[in-house]
């Protein structure tokens, strides 16, 4: 019995000296009392203990409010230094940073919390009459410091290295919306631009909402949002559909016997088609009877645009029936031949403009089609 009272004695002693700083949180009431109080209460006043039992079952299956918001904290904003009002810095020393941060947190009234592992430096600045935060980020970038709030009125700094800002640097979370882009590859760019150039790892797309949630550190974070910004921007003054103006020219030798003009509305990175022609029978080896698209056919994407120019993708195919002298359809054992020209390219359009994008010519029949597109912006969201 002796021995085991000393080995319960000893565990507890070590326990106290292993953890020391264990928190205790007391359970309130509805009352206002701590569990202390209530055991004192119980002995006190042993009349009203089926009272506190009654009261304390109850508290069990219908939690207060208050004991809510013990349990669980509500979550806190990002903390920001805030200086006193109209606080200005005037600073003229040479010495250490240590030194030199302690004499600006003097002059602001702030605490000046130190990294351990941080080595001061010997400075030199100047400061006259400037801000809290610009004699804070002069002196950050004289010593090769960084510094961050810890509450509204202390900081804390420590080296500039990456492996010291993945362990101490304030990081913000932020939703972004974008409700201008058309495809899901839009928002795939809008992310890649933001990993390559402000280097954000933490990007989380959801396309169905076209939004993205991004955790930066505060710098970042701003320049975050005024790529958003002019990204939206952007897209309000150039977004919206086009028409395109397709005008179709034919000549023989040289001489032009009739132009017509197609027109389609077309959004960016869809494709837009126009279709002008006939369908023609032919039998297949099974002497299965198909039909054959004849005439003009223009495929289109919106590829890029800028405020004062578009940029197409176009595939192009004209297809026609040969004929002998007296209109009779060329054949080759049964069949009807067909001829078609066809060609793929990129053009740039001046808003506009008229412009041509492609011509053909049958060395054969010296028949010759030319095809001039002009854009213009059918709807603005400025």
């Amino acid at each position: 019995m002796t021995k085991r009272v000393e080995f319960v004695l000893t565990l507890a002693l070590f326990v106290s000296i292993a953890y020391p700083a264990i928190p205790v949180v007391w359970a309130q009431d509805s009352g206002g009392k701590n569990s202390v109080e209530q055991n004192a209460a119980s002995k006190s006043a042993p009349e009203n203990a089926a009272k506190e039992q009654s009261s304390g079952d109850k508290s069990k299956t219908e939690p207060s409010l208050a004991d809510s918001q013990m349990n669980f904290p509500q979550v806190q904003g990002p903390v920001e230094l805030r200086p006193a009002h109209g606080t200005r810095i005037t600073l003229k020393m040479e010495d250490s940073s240590r030194t030199v941060y302690e004499a600006i947190g003097s002059q602001a009234k702030i605490t000046v919390l130190f990294d351990p592992d941080y080595t001061p430096r010997n400075i030199n600045v100047d400061l006259k009459g400037v801000s809290l935060d610009d004699a804070l980020k002069i002196v950050a970038f004289e010593s090769r410091t960084f510094w961050r709030p810890v509450t509204s009125d202390s900081i804390f700094v420590a080296s500039d290295t990456p492996a010291k800002r993945r362990e101490f640097e304030q990081q913000l979370i932020k939703t972004f919306y974008f409700p201008n882009l058309s495809s899901p590859t839009d928002l795939q760019d809008v992310v890649n631009g933001i990993r390559t150039l402000i280097e954000v790892p933490r990007i989380q797309q959801m396309p169905a909402h076209q939004t993205i949630m991004v955790r930066a550190t505060p710098e970042q974070m701003a320049v975050t949002e005024k790529l958003v910004e002019d990204l939206n921007l952007a897209k309000q003054r150039t977004g919206g559909q086009y028409r395109l103006d397709f005008k179709i020219t034919e000549g023989n030798d040289e001489k032009k016997t009739g132009a017509r003009t197609y027109s389609l509305l077309i959004e960016p990175r869809e494709t837009g088609k126009v279709r002008i022609g006939q369908k023609v029978p032919v039998l297949t080896k099974d002497q299965e009877r198909t039909y054959v698209d004849v005439g003009k056919s223009i495929d289109c994407q919106v590829r890029s645009e800028t405020e004062h120019s578009v940029s197409l993708r176009l595939t192009i195919e004209f297809s026609e029936i040969p004929t002998d002298e007296h209109g009779t359809p060329q054949s080759q054992h049964g069949d009807v031949l067909i001829e078609r020209m066809s060609m793929e390219s990129s053009v740039t359009l001046e808003l506009g403009t008229p412009t041509t994008v492609g011509s053909f010519q049958d060395p054969v029949s010296k028949h010759v089609f030319q095809i001039e597109a002009t854009a213009t912006r059918a709807k603005s969201k400025e």
